[in-house]
């Protein structure tokens, strides 16, 4: 507000000058007794808390970034001349994290500045607010309060996830504060949930539209995650899976409201999922106004997908990928290898997600990934003209892309891909494929053809409605669906907690097994969760597809203690803990001399 204020001062001043009187007139002062005069003025204070933490939950890079690269399951290389940044993304693939990097900095700055909006908010509605001037309710008050106490949680939970122990202020502290201990932020986090859930009221009807008001499953769920992540929110000085699994059993028993798991996978993440029985919260999107998600969605796409979308105006970056499965002479690679990473080979050739993104039209598409020879399956290409050209190495010809990462135009002498994958030279004759063992597959030998890319939250409409803005964007990006409390309570039973239900292994199978049933034609799932097979890895990997580009895959490493011991493509393990934090950043540490660093890094005072 006080930003808006001067702003419109400045161009007071100017046009004063103009004028006859260029004394300044400040309303800052008044502001908050000239702006609280109705409830809708006061819940529209209330949610611009919401609007932040929206954009660093859904819309912008930071926290998705620090989630995923340095993971198994996606990174950027280098391709070519493009996405080098001055080795910002081998960095987070090697897990080189250093206090200056301002991508590290942003996930710091953001969870920081979310909170402090939320507690001022809060300062303001419990002090400012005038409920007979406003015609508010002490009941609503204590509502706003609930929820944005569940959000500060939430935001401190992130914290805690990705630096260790945070500082901790309260609504009327006003003096900089040190950070707190792994342990008190943990304690404060969960005191935070435990005294505000029940003021939160349940979501009653099955399939009722989410929009940002948050009922109690969520809560639930903030509270479900903090129990099943305690020992390394705590270094190891908590268990508490058998906590998470109760949780989990009375979210899925509808204690905390009305949810059920959707039927086909793109119910999730499609047009009209504000509906989806399985999501427990979501952020809306609107074209018109905020575009949620669509900066991380830019990052998936070729520089030309937009013609596979028969024109359309997407914008493109050719950043992310997913992690590779194959050499580059077209072998997979092995458990020999690394059993983490290798996400192609995880998903079953028969699973419905694991095919080309093809649009339909009016909503409907098949397919998670761009994915071999750029040229659009849909029935609407009549003419075979929608199709991604390269710009780059394969400038002029349609793009294959691979599932794996070499130098194959520069390195190999591959001019050319033919529909069906082989390399071709510039005569157009194949290239024997085994020839190119020996190219190097390294995060460094990138080009604009290296590997699949993920269309899943927010899918792409073609061109025939792009132009309708309610169809751009219009799906909600799912925060938290109830898929994730059946793979919390399934992976708690694995580890042997019993719950209220007596947990066993066999029990921890079915529940995988009854979201994996939807990914596949009647339900004909031919490599099923058993007792014999559910392991740590099969966890990790059914975490994976599951949730792939979700932004959680390093917080179900770190679990399983894999984030710094396992091996996966280009990525050797430094066995050193430390790296399960990021460093605190340096310019958080200049604006806090009070903030000590994280152990293994640095200290930049």
């Amino acid at each position: 507000m006080i930003k808006s204020v001067k702003w419109l001062l400045s161009a007071f001043i100017v046009g004063a000058c103009a004028g006859c009187n260029t004394d300044p007139e400040y309303y800052s002062e008044v502001v908050p007794d000239t702006f609280y005069t109705s409830e809708t003025a006061v819940w529209q204070r209330y949610c611009r808390p919401f609007t932040i933490w929206k954009e660093y939950v859904a819309t912008t890079f930071p926290r998705f970034e620090l989630m995923e690269l340095g993971t198994d399951e996606m990174c950027i290389p280098t391709r070519g001349a493009d996405w080098d940044a001055n080795g910002r993304f081998r960095n987070l693939h090697h897990h080189k994290f250093e206090g200056h990097e301002q991508i590290i900095y942003n996930g710091f700055n953001d969870i920081g500045w979310a909170t402090a909006l939320a507690w001022d908010v809060l300062r303001d509605i419990r002090t400012r607010v005038d409920l007979e001037k406003t015609g508010l309710t002490q009941e609503k008050i204590d509502l706003m309060t609930a929820q944005l106490k569940i959000l500060i949680a939430n935001l401190l939970k992130d914290g805690l996830d990705l630096f260790g122990g945070m500082p901790i202020y309260e609504m009327d502290d006003t003096e900089i504060k040190p950070r707190s201990t792994d342990v008190e932020t943990f304690e404060y986090i969960e005191r935070l949930i435990k005294e505000n859930i029940d003021l939160i009221p349940a979501k009653e009807t099955l399939g009722a539209t989410e929009t940002t008001y948050i009922h109690k499953a969520w809560a639930a769920v903030q509270l479900a995650q903090l129990y099943f992540n305690a020992e390394p929110y705590t270094k190891g000085k908590k268990s508490m899976f058998e906590e998470c699994a109760k949780i989990c059993e009375d979210i899925i028993d509808g204690k905390y409201g009305a949810y059920e798991l959707a039927t086909d996978w793109r119910d999730i993440f499609s047009y009209g999922n504000e509906t989806c029985p399985e999501i427990i919260y979501g952020i809306p999107s609107d074209a018109t106004y905020s575009e949620t998600e669509s900066g991380l969605h830019k990052r998936w796409l070729h520089y030309n997908t937009n013609q596979y979308l028969g024109g359309t105006s997407y914008g493109k970056n050719n950043g992310y990928g997913v992690s590779p499965s194959c050499r580059p002479d077209g072998t997979p690679y092995t458990e020999a290898d690394f059993k983490l990473g290798r996400v192609m080979q995880k998903f079953e050739d028969t699973d419905v997600r694991k095919q080309p993104y093809c649009y339909e039209g009016n909503g409907e598409y098949t397919g998670m990934f761009l994915m071999g020879y750029q040229v659009s399956p849909s029935s609407h290409n009549t003419d075979g003209s929608w199709r991604s050209m390269g710009n780059r190495e394969y400038k002029k010809r349609v793009i294959y892309l691979n599932d794996c990462v070499a130098r194959f135009n520069l390195d190999g002498g591959v001019y050319d891909w033919s529909p069906d994958g082989k390399p071709l030279d510039k005569d157009g004759a194949e290239i024997d494929r085994s020839t190119l063992g020996s190219l190097s597959s390294t995060i460094f030998d990138g080009e604009e053809s290296s590997l699949y890319r993920l269309i899943k939250r927010q899918p792409p409409v073609d061109i025939l409605e792009y132009n309708d803005l309610r169809m751009r964007y219009p799906a909600m990006t799912p925060i938290s669906r109830l898929t994730e409390v059946y793979y919390m309570l399934a992976e708690c039973y694995l580890r042997g907690a019993k719950g209220n239900k007596g947990g066993s292994k066999a029990r921890a199978a079915e529940l995988i097994n009854q979201v994996r049933r939807r990914n596949f034609v009647d339900g004909n799932d031919p490599n099923p969760v058993t007792v014999e097979n559910l392991d740590k890895y099969r966890m990790l990997d059914e975490w994976m597809i599951e949730f792939l580009g979700e932004a959680r895959r390093r917080t179900d490493l770190i679990r399983w203690d894999a984030y710094v011991t396992e091996k996966w493509w280009d990525h050797e393990p430094s066995n050193n803990d430390n790296w399960n934090r990021f460093p605190i950043p340096d310019k958080a540490v200049a604006g806090n001399n009070l903030l000590e660093p994280n152990p293994g890094y640095p200290d930049p005072r």
